[in-house]
């Protein structure tokens, strides 16, 4: 049986240490704050990224270093017959694009999903994805696996909208327009992209909305179901609880960490599915 290293990037808001405990090898991603540059977990913390945040600094990612990840597959390569690399959203960066052509150099050593996930979802699908190449599955039919069959779809609630216009998320105008009509905006991760799904006047109803379209004409047991917090774990808590109860099944809990945060801001909730891969 072939040694295959399982690769993502750090938009997939996972620790070092859980990455070494999953055996995943992580592609750290570049951040600004102001005019000071890092890489996220390197030599910045998510603390640090949160305190930021709450001062209203202006918080930026940028893709991997087409380098890096050059360097991380021929590294891995040295141990591994082949790497598999799934990741962020084609939709959300140009990482996936990227690297697609570039692994077309590598002779099928290198195999990059057409990614449509973001954030701790990719490390659910990841599991799904050590226990297929356990029972023997290529890489190439993990790949097609993955993108006709895995889906996410979540909600995502920001306790406010400040974070989303300093990172051009939505415009100023808008954002001034949300507060001043006291306007909770609902956004829903969809086919890889993030759009306004929904507008309620509170945070309590669009926590409500959110958890009935999240529901909506599926069956629960076909789906894995998350929530992610950004230091808001009061209301991931009891949010949890809701949706265990509609859903009937297990809801795994996690904290947003540096890099989705800094879009997203502190204090958003996000709560979702993850359809299960039949193998």
């Amino acid at each position: 049986m072939k040694k295959i290293a399982i690769m993502c990037d750090s938009s997939a808001d996972i620790s070092k240490e859980e990455a070494k405990q999953l055996d995943l090898h992580v592609i750290r991603m570049p951040m600004t704050i102001g005019q000071d540059s890092y890489v996220e977990a390197e030599i910045i913390t998510d603390e640090e990224v949160m305190q930021a945040l709450k001062q209203n600094k202006i918080v930026k990612t940028a893709q991997p270093i087409i380098g890096d990840i050059i360097e991380m597959w021929d590294k891995l390569l040295q141990t591994y017959d082949e790497v598999f690399y799934l990741p962020i959203s084609r939709e959300l960066s140009g990482t996936c694009h990227t690297a697609i052509s570039m692994a077309e150099s590598y002779n099928g050593k290198v195999t990059v999903v057409d990614s449509k996930f973001v954030c701790y979802p990719i490390i659910t699908i990841l599991k799904r994805v050590k226990e297929m190449f356990a029972l023997g599955y290529t890489t190439q039919q993990v790949k097609e696996k993955v993108e006709q069959e895995a889906e996410l779809f979540a909600i995502l609630i920001p306790e406010d909208v400040t974070t989303l216009k300093n990172g051009g998320r939505i415009s100023p105008a808008a954002a001034a327009l949300v507060g001043l009509l006291k306007i909770q905006p609902l956004l829903k991760v969809e086919n890889g992209a993030i759009e306004l799904v929904d507008k309620v006047r509170t945070l309590k109803k669009a926590y409500k909305t959110g958890l009935s379209i999240v529901l909506d004409g599926i069956d629960p047991h076909d789906y894995d179901w998350m929530i992610i917090d950004a230091n808001n774990r009061k209301v991931s808590d009891e949010l949890k609880v809701l949706l265990e109860e509609a859903c009937g099944q297990p809801v795994q809990q996690k904290e947003f960490k540096s890099v989705i945060m800094s879009h997203t801001g502190v204090g958003t909730i996000g709560f979702g599915r993850i359809r299960k891969i039949k193998y």
